[in-house]
This record gives structure tokens, sequence and C-alpha cells, in this order.
């Protein structure tokens, strides 16, 4: 009876130790495959890809695949803006331009869109110090100048099965892929009184360990979510840049 039993024993703990061993080997083994895909997360603007196709003013603007159907063309559904004629670079800002708080975001190319919580020092951990955003997107100022604008960093989870916070972010790795391919990726930044439009310019894959928040200035936003699942150990940064205030 008792050989029996320590029998059953012994078969019962093989079966959950090559269980544990199996479940082990896959987690690590999605580590490492993830790990090595970050890289396809690096992407910069690269304007050749779209300019010098066409010598017309109007048709240089459009992507070649949309020339057929110049969906660009015409009005974004997602503001009143023209896309051909009213998009410019701006310049000579001053931190009055960009007065905030900012309340909301849409980028409608991958389907984000979230209000925005302004973050707070905290001791309980976070980025750098700062609470997490729960279910919507976070800002964090660089600037004390600038605490009450639109300008600074955004944090959004990619995943949150343990603390439940939300994935705000989860379509972000996809930016890499629309910049690598000149597609416009817009952002729209809502204040109480005014729309600000960014243009994604960036994707870049760096070690949680390596994050170090600075100014990007008056003209640029951060957006920054976790990478490198399941260990998310990595961060996407992307940049993007101001192109129009509505």
């Amino acid at each position: 009876m008792k050989k029996s039993i320590l029998k059953k024993i012994s078969i019962s703990s093989l079966v959950i130790g090559v269980i544990i061993f199996v479940l082990t080997s896959s987690y690590l083994g999605y580590g490492l495959y993830s790990q090595n895909r970050l890289d396809d997360l690096n992407a910069f603007e690269h304007p050749a890809i779209v300019k010098g196709y066409s010598a017309d003013m109007y048709i240089a603007k459009l992507h070649p695949r949309d020339w057929a159907f110049p969906v660009w063309g015409d009005k974004d559904t997602a503001t009143n803006i023209n896309l051909i004629a009213d998009i410019t670079n701006i310049t000579d800002l001053s931190s009055l331009d960009i007065e905030g708080p900012a309340i909301q975001m849409a980028i409608p190319s991958i389907n984000v869109i979230s209000k925005v919580q302004q973050l707070n020092l905290t001791l309980d951990g976070g980025p750098s110090g700062y609470e997490t955003p729960k279910n919507m997107i976070g800002r964090i100022s660089t600037n004390m100048e600038r605490m009450n604008s639109v300008s600074g960093w955004y944090f959004g989870h990619i995943a949150s099965p343990i603390q439940r916070e939300g994935n705000v972010f989860q379509n972000l790795p996809q930016v890499a892929t629309h910049i690598k391919n000149g597609d416009p990726i817009l952002i729209y930044i809502k204040s109480p009184e005014v729309e600000y439009i960014y243009k994604a310019i960036s994707s870049e894959i760096i070690h949680e360990s390596e994050v170090e928040l600075y100014d990007a200035g008056i003209n640029h936003i951060i957006l920054v979510t976790c990478s490198n699942k399941p260990f998310y150990d990595y961060r996407q940064l992307v940049k993007a840049e101001l192109i129009a205030i509505n």
C-alpha cells in the first residue's frame, strides 16, 4: 500500500516537474524570440521615400500607392485640416502657443483614442518616480515652465496582465512599420480649447535602464510603452513633431 502511494506521488511529482519545465522553457524561448525582433521597431523618417516621385507639387506630397485613390488629398477623417494645403512645419513657437492641459490623444492610424492624465511624483515607484497611468495615457512634463502644456512625454501600457492598468498603447509597435513605409502617422492632442497635430518621425527601442527623460522642446513629444514581451524590459520611444494647431 505504501509502495503504491509512493509510486503515485513520484509520478505526480514527475508530471508536475515536466509541466514546469515546459512552461519555463516556453516562457524563456518566447522572450528570446521577442528580443531578437526588437530591431524591427527601430525606424526613422526618410523623406526620400515619398518625395522625388513626381515633379507635380500636389502629387509629390502623396504616397505613391495613393496616387490612384488620393485619400490623403482631401480631408482627414479625424480633423478638419486639409493634409495637403494646411500642414506646414511650425517654427518660432513659445510656451504660450502650446498651453494645455492635454485632455485627450487620438492616433487614428493605429486605433488609439484615450483620455490623458497628468502624472504626479510618487514614492511608490513608476517611471522615474512618477505614478503610472491606469486605463489611459499619462503625461509627464520635462520643463517646469511648460507644466500646463501639451509638450512632454506620454506613457501608456502595451499590456498590463498583472496590474490590470489597461493596454492603451498596444498598437504603438505598428508605428515603426508605417514610418518605414512613408505613411503619415498623425497624433491629435486636445486641450480644452485647441487641438494640436503631431506627425511621428521616429521609433526607437532602448533598455529600460537607459531611459532618461529629457526636454524634447516645444515642437516635439515622446510616446513611451513597454516592449520585449513577456519580460517588458525594453521601451519603445516614438518621437513626434508638431505640424499644425487647429
